[in-house]
């Protein structure tokens, strides 16, 4: 049975972000978007197919294309990993105030018979690094089971 988790967030529209601003600022707080020296991130011009590539690229190399399909319009794609573990999923800003988290790789569960999603896990880890900087609206969690 398939379970889809995701933190979804909504900043003050009188304090919108960039795309790039949203993932510096995770990255300065511990999260990471290389695995084995790769990134694995939407390209440009994907068209909203989804279609996750991995390459190895820099994180400057990374940041142009990022400003590279927010100028397009295009939604901005990328896994992040927490520091040194495999917990992580993909982030996706879909314009300067609306962004997703999909919780999907190695999710953190309080319990792994029942695989509740440890959703204080994550927002320890996001929600308050926002905050320092920026002002949310809110945000939600939504778990499909």
């Amino acid at each position: 049975m398939s379970s889809s988790v995701s933190l979804n967030v909504k900043l003050d529209s009188n304090n919108l972000l960039s795309s790039k601003e949203v993932i510096t600022l995770l990255l300065k707080f511990g999260w990471n978007i290389q695995k084995d020296g790769k990134v694995t991130f939407l390209p440009l011009k994907d068209d909203d197919m989804y279609n996750w590539t991995t390459s190895n690229i820099t994180l400057g190399e990374f940041i142009k294309l990022v400003d590279e399909k927010e100028y397009a319009k295009e939604i901005v794609g990328v896994e992040l990993y927490w520091e040194n573990t495999d917990i992580g999923g993909h982030l996706l800003m879909f314009n300067k105030s609306d962004f997703s988290f999909a919780l999907n790789i190695n999710t953190k569960y309080i319990g792994e018979k029942f695989k509740i999603p440890d959703f204080n896990w994550y927002v320890e880890r996001i929600i308050p690094y926002l905050n320092l900087e920026y002002h949310m609206m809110e945000y939600e969690f939504e778990f499909i089971y």
